[in-house]
This record gives structure tokens, sequence and C-alpha cells, in this order.
């Protein structure tokens, strides 16, 4: 008896036919997309290299001037504190008593350029909130605060015409403490500027 081999599916065989034509094109298409995702990812990679060069280089530059403007504004201070020392020196020309009028001339002066030195102190203290740390502002604030309570004593007495003997005792007082919270404002400034700076003392 003769078997007779099953006759291959024309449609099946067709198909399959079909299905490796598909495939090798489907490879070689898939093979020439690969290549471009792989040289687009290539490109990609290297501007965002290039990127993050120009970032690293941007941040670079805005770190350096930032380190330059807290130094701007530590020297200013330093500059500051020791025009406020200066003008407190000269409270101990008002003694306590009635102002004459050359007293009353030369406490106007006094109080006009404890003013200045105010609007400056004011000005510094919100360049540092936004450049330093909080620590170190608030030193400056409380100078700020301790010269403002200075600057009222002589409106008080310039107002009064007179030098109250416990305002002459304020002035004395608060100059000194003036003084100190400058100084202590200043050094923080100057310390902090000098480890960003890496600086050791």
């Amino acid at each position: 008896m003769t078997v007779t081999p099953p006759l291959p599916d024309p449609d099946i065989s067709e198909s399959e036919g079909r299905k490796s034509g598909r495939t090798q094109r489907v490879s070689v298409e898939g093979t020439i997309a690969t290549v471009s995702a792989i040289s687009a990812m290539i490109v990609a990679a290297a501007s965002m290299f290039t990127a993050v060069q120009a970032l690293d280089v941007s941040q670079a530059a805005a770190r350096q001037k930032i380190f330059e403007s807290q130094l701007g504004v530590c020297m200013a201070l330093g500059d500051l504190t020791s025009r406020a020392v200066t003008a407190n020196e000269k409270n101990g020309d008002f003694r306590a008593g009635p102002l004459d009028p050359e007293q009353v001339t030369e406490l106007s002066k006094a109080m006009e350029a404890q003013s200045e030195i105010l609007r400056l102190m004011h000005s510094q203290y919100l360049q540092m909130t936004m450049l330093l740390p909080e620590d170190v502002s608030a030193k400056a604030f409380a100078a700020l605060t301790k010269h403002t309570d200075l600057y009222n004593v002589m409106v008080e007495a310039y107002d009064a015409d007179t030098m109250s003997p416990e305002n002459e005792a304020k002035l004395a007082q608060l100059a000194d403490q003036d003084q100190d919270l400058m100084n202590e404002a200043s050094a923080a400034c100057s310390t902090y500027v000098a480890d960003k700076a890496g600086i050791k003392e």
C-alpha cells in the first residue's frame, strides 16, 4: 500500500513565505530603526553632556557671583561699622542740660549722620537676609535695632532742647552696645565668607 505524503497546504506555505519575507523586512527596518535610535541617543547624550557642562559652568559662575556679592556686603558692613563707631564717639559731646543754639545745630548734624547710617544699615540688613544665613543677618538686625534706639534718644533730646541725665546715660550705653553688635555682625559676616573661600584663620 502506497502511503501518499500529505501535500503541503499552499495557503500555509505562502503564508509562511510571506511571514518570512515580512520578518526579514521588519528585521532590516528594525535594524535601521535601532541604528537610528542609537544614533539619536548618542546625539541626545552628547547634547545632554554639553548641556550639563554648560550648566556646570553656569552654576559655577552663579556660585562665584553669589560669593562676590556676599563678599561685597561684608566689606560694606565693615566700612559701615567703622563709620558708626566714629559717629557714636561724638555722642559724648552732648552732656546733660539745656541745649544752646550751637548744641542744637551740632545735634541736628549728628542726627543727620546717624539717620544716613541707619538707612545704610537697613539696606545692608536686607541684602544680608538674601545672601547670608539667618544667624549672620540676625546679628545685623540686632545692631540695626540698637542703632535705632540710639537715634531715638537723640531725637527726644532734640525735640526737648535739653539732654536729660537719663538720655545722656542712654546715649553712652547704647553707643557701646551698638558698637559691640556692629562688630559682631561684621565678624560673623567675615567668618562666613572666609569659610566659603576656604580661608583658615
